[in-house]
């Protein structure tokens, strides 16, 4: 985020806010990195940082039961070119376009929930008579365990060019945000913001800006503790794992130095390598079924209930646990199989002597 100050110069020279988002734009066009740049018009709010929500309450509207009490929806300022910016996602209905009134409004699918609607377009709200138009998807711009608050889009109402307000540069997913009054907004090349911002300093110091933030990092701080946790539960997971390879090593080495005689004894009764190996693989892989059942579906019901702590949850494929199974298997079979051909390469008479 650049937050920018008018400096009296430029109030001297009659430069005006409309024409600096103009300049602004102009120059950003020009950064070799950036694919899209569009000015907004004044009054719009940010997603990321988070900026223009207002709270407000409703008493009246359509199909309200009895008993219920008001609720509570945010509103956001957003014009058709925002919209299409940021992809929102139409559900039912239709987006919002510039011939249409200000009372017409789009809902966020936690708004619908909140009034209780099935078939909320063409539905009636506020004492202004906002008209529900279209529903698009929940976005998420809070932190992920924080479920999206009801919220409810209409048109910007223009300050007009010479609105004097604060100046700032966000992103979101990719997505970077000049703020004036007006807004422009510009995405650019995945990867390419570190060039980016240094190109973007050089006109904070032509526009008397400072103070550039990352809307990503600024999204980032939300999963500091999930992103400590994953470290923690990595580095856990990699000794347990190390302490569960050498344990079945050494349960393998045990178990065929107790057995060498029976083993010297089948391969004099014709027992191949493989026979042996089959023998001691049926068992252990028996103990991995039986270990994997019970460790899999306790996992899983504990990883269930961590995800149930966040407002959008991603399911657990049954890949995860049909690799965790091949590898289990793998190390089960280099174990043994290492063991067996130790144990093949020995004389059997040698064996049953020494025993």
């Amino acid at each position: 985020m650049v937050h920018e100050e008018i400096s009296p110069e430029m109030l001297r020279e009659g430069i005006r806010y409309g024409n600096t988002a103009d300049v602004i734009a102009d120059k950003l066009r020009q950064i070799p990195e950036i694919t899209d740049v569009f000015v907004t018009h004044g009054g719009l709010t940010t997603l990321l940082p988070q900026s223009g929500r207002n709270s407000r309450e409703f008493s009246t509207w359509d199909d309200k039961p009895a008993d219920m009490e008001n609720i509570s929806l945010e509103g956001m300022a957003v014009s058709p070119e925002y919209a299409a910016f940021y992809d929102f996602q139409l559900i039912t209905g239709e987006m919002l376009t510039d011939s249409d009134p200000e009372t017409l409004v789009l809902l966020n699918e936690s708004a619908v929930k909140a009034f209780g609607w099935h078939d909320p377009v063409g539905k009636h709200f506020g004492d202004e008579g906002y008209r529900v138009k279209g529903v698009i998807k929940n976005v998420y711009n809070f932190a992920p365990t924080i479920q999206v608050n009801p919220v409810f889009y209409l048109k910007p109402i223009s300050t007009g060019p010479g609105a004097i307000t604060a100046i700032s540069v966000s992103n979101v997913a990719g997505n970077r945000v000049f703020r004036l009054g007006r807004i422009i907004l510009f995405k650019f090349h995945e990867g390419m913001w570190e060039s980016c911002k240094d190109k973007i300093e050089q006109l904070n110091d032509e526009f008397v800006t400072s103070n550039v933030y990352n809307a990503e990092e600024e999204y980032n701080k939300y999963l500091k503790s999930e992103k400590a946790l994953i470290k923690l539960l990595s580095l856990v997971s990699a000794i347990c794992i190390l302490v569960c390879v050498l344990g079945f090593v050494s349960l393998v080495s045990l178990t065929c130095e107790e057995r060498r005689k029976s083993i010297a004894i089948r391969k004099i009764n014709g027992a191949t390598a493989g026979d042996i190996l089959g023998m001691f693989a049926k068992e252990y892989f028996m103990l991995l079924v039986i270990g994997a059942v019970i460790a899999f579906t306790t996992g899983y019901f504990i990883m269930q209930r961590w995800l149930e702590n966040y407002a959008i949850r991603t399911n657990i494929p049954a890949w995860i646990y049909l690799s965790i199974m091949c590898v289990l298997a793998l190390v089960i079979v280099l174990c043994v199989g290492w063991q067996v051909y130790r144990s093949s390469v020995e004389n059997p008479a040698e064996v049953i002597k020494s025993e």
